[in-house]
């Protein structure tokens, strides 16, 4: 069964290697990087062994140990999600889940570079032990160490694996999808933030090594604690140890099993009868001046600085879109990043202050709430620069009813803008002047606006001609396509970089209002609003006609993604 499941991810892997060569990079790459990672990895090992204290070897062991642990069990979940590859259910039909199944689907799921590089990082820990004590001390714990590496790894994946599939099956319920999104984003958020948190508090090694030894007796850090108590001999704690390290695997395997068991005999999204949904779209009715007659739908979209002049066509697809704002997990996700904003605000300033009795709390406030309009602008216009994966095969609409590009394009804009501009500009404006800013307010909404413009324009025409694989409507919103993580993270990556080559010009313009003088804030207003106006039209344009030419290739691409 395991060699059967393991040949069929590799038959997979290649036809989809076949059928899409630019994969063929993208995993050359990630190979190249895990393996920098190993080299990493083995020479701060030996650095360890052989430099370091052998208190603070265990020390930094059993921490470094706990997080990688802990960070299978969270961050496939909420930032990769399962591999789909191998979904449990499209074997419900040919197979019963019996514990044979669900080993071999474990170790086929387990053999990617992600998988193959914890294993070896977790082997490498025996080298942490070359260095100190006598021949017999080294060589023994060096061997539990080889075999403790192992039970570690297998304890990382086989938590990811009861993560997963244990969200995979609570978030087929409305309710717990749109959850999901909101804590997931505040997950990522926290975690982001215990670096600065740890420092804020002024924690000590004395404070990591009782970290450490708590640790040491839970699942997370007992794999890398016992070769340190064979050393020092204290074989009845290594033992105690060791058999925390079974207990944890041979609980999760067993609640792995059950999962699997549950899963594979609930097919179907589990959302229940539907709720009646009117066909009415408020927005749409609101863009239209007035009831498009026939011939009018070629009329072209514009923008006045009073209103806002839509073909049908873009108010449908705004519409529709604002409606997926409202109810779609995918971009509730976005929704709470910019909703926790304030929050994160709020909490910069605390910790800045927490770090020097000499800054008042509010003075560091005052200056902070600067960024909020800003930072919210990038993050809510860049959030649609996917915004075609996320329709799925349902794109075949829009090409079939033959919806030109510019109109896609812009619809999709004005359901976000609708919401997030008054956001932005509220953030922009009312938290400075509240807190004795009111000075700085053309500048930060001068940038504010041409980050929603650029962003918008860079999402237009991202969106339209490097789309990358999403989860599909009504999936698990924390599942990842095979293969889609590398591209995401590269065309993220150049979505950015554009957008800061977008931004610049008025960038620019901000050195005189650092200098001192807050009234050449005006002069990085205009300039924001004029090139925010300039990249939007351009951004339509541009994206609508690439999107004109490739419809037909998007959608084909679209359904070669798996599950959609």
């Amino acid at each position: 069964m395991v060699a059967t499941l393991a040949r069929l991810r590799f038959t997979l892997l290649r036809n989809t290697l076949l059928r899409e060569k630019w994969r063929i990079v993208l995993l050359a790459v990630g190979g190249l990087y895990a393996l920098g990672l190993l080299a990493f990895a083995v020479a701060g090992m030996v650095a360890l062994g052989v430099a370091a204290d052998p208190q603070v070897r265990d020390t930094v062991l059993v921490l470094l140990g706990s997080a990688l642990v802990l960070g299978w069990a969270i961050v496939p979940m909420v930032a990769f999600g399962l591999d789909n590859t191998l979904d449990l259910q499209r074997f419900a039909l040919y197979l019963t889940p019996t514990p044979r199944f669900a080993f071999g689907l474990f170790v086929a799921g387990a053999v990617s570079i992600p998988g193959a590089v914890t294993v070896l990082v977790s082997v490498t820990t025996a080298l942490a032990w070359v260095g100190s004590g006598t021949t017999a001390q080294r060589v023994s714990a060096a061997l539990v160490a080889l075999v403790t590496g192992l039970l570690g790894a297998a304890t990382c994946l086989l938590l990811a694996r009861v993560t997963t599939t244990a969200a995979s099956g609570l978030m087929r319920g409305r309710r717990g999808r749109d959850l999901a999104g909101v804590v997931a984003t505040g997950a990522v958020l926290v975690v982001s933030l215990v670096p600065v948190l740890l420092q804020s508090v002024g924690l000590r090694l004395s404070s990591f090594d009782a970290l450490a030894g708590v640790l040491a007796w839970t699942p997370l850090g007992a794999p890398w604690a016992v070769p340190s108590d064979v050393a020092a001999g204290r074989w009845g704690v290594a033992l105690a140890r060791l058999a925390v390290v079974l207990a944890t695997l041979g609980v999760a395997g067993v609640l792995y099993l059950r999962l699997v068991r549950r899963s594979m005999v609930s097919v179907g999204s589990g959302q229940g009868p539907s709720a009646e949904r009117t066909g009415r779209l408020p927005l749409a009715h609101a863009l239209l001046r007035e009831p498009a007659a026939a011939g009018e739908g070629a009329r072209p979209a514009v923008i006045t600085p009073v209103r806002v002049r839509t073909t049908p066509a873009a108010a449908a697809v705004a519409g529709r879109s604002l409606r997926y704002w409202r109810g779609d997990p995918r971009y509730l996700a976005s929704t709470g990043a910019i909703a926790l904003m304030p929050v994160l605000v709020l909490l910069l300033a605390w910790l800045v202050t927490s770090q020097s009795t000499d800054v008042a709390f509010r003075e560091v406030l005052a200056w902070a709430v600067l960024a909020l309009g800003p930072v919210t602008a990038w993050i809510g216009a860049w959030s649609i620069h996917d915004d075609i994966a996320y329709d799925s095969t349902a794109f075949w609409l829009h090409v079939a009813a033959g919806v030109r590009g510019a109109d896609d394009r812009l619809g999709r804009v004005l359901g976000l803008a609708v919401w997030l501009v008054p956001t932005v500009v509220l953030l922009a404006v009312v938290p400075p002047v509240l807190l004795g800013r009111g000075a700085w307010v053309p500048a930060v909404l001068g940038i504010s606006l041409v980050l929603l413009g650029g962003g918008f324009a860079v999402a237009c025409v991202f969106s339209a001609a490097l789309p990358y694989p999403a989860p599909p409507p009504g999936a698990n919103p924390m599942s990842s396509q095979s293969g889609g993580s590398v591209l995401a993270f590269a065309v993220q990556l150049l979505s950015f970089a554009v957008l800061g080559l977008l931004v610049l010009p008025t960038a620019l313009t901000l050195i005189p209002v650092f200098a001192g003088s807050t009234a050449w804030g005006w002069l990085t207003l205009a300039v924001g609003t004029v090139t925010a106006v300039v990249w939007l039209a351009v951004g339509v344009r541009w994206g609508g006609r690439i999107l004109d030419r490739n419809a037909v290739t998007v959608l084909t691409r679209i359904r070669s993604w798996p599950r959609h």
